[in-house]
């Protein structure tokens, strides 16, 4: 099974500044709906370009805060949507399965609700 979250690579990627890993976070739980909404109407249009580019920018949100799993199905969407190859939303289904357990994820709720001074948020 593919890891929701490697907060260890999310921590290298930011130089092991928490509160930046947080913020990065917080900017793909925020993107990641508006992404998803676009690559469903992309496809239904069959506009498969389109598709590619938003999974491309879906897949740099994913990796810059180490959420594997959503990483490799917005890569295979990615693919799937240059090449044309998108024939049903199975590819795109995967994309949501890995994007909300990457936001159900224990440690992605404690990194999103950090504030400024590295202290969980109290709301």
């Amino acid at each position: 099974m593919m890891i929701d979250f490697d907060v260890d690579d999310a921590l290298e990627r930011t130089a092991g500044d928490r509160n930046l890993l947080g913020e990065v976070i917080r900017f793909t739980l925020e993107d990641l709906p508006d992404l998803i909404d676009g690559m469903s109407v992309s496809l239904v249009e069959g506009r498969f370009p389109d598709t590619a580019r938003l999974a491309h920018k879906a897949r740099g949100s994913a990796g810059a805060c180490g959420a594997r799993r959503l990483y490799v199905a917005a890569l295979d969407l990615e693919m799937a949507g240059e090449k044309g190859e998108v024939e049903n939303t199975a590819l795109l289904d995967s994309l949501k399965e890995a994007f909300d357990a990457f936001r159900a994820h224990p440690d992605v709720r404690e990194f999103a609700s950090l504030d400024a001074g590295g202290e969980a948020s109290i709301g």
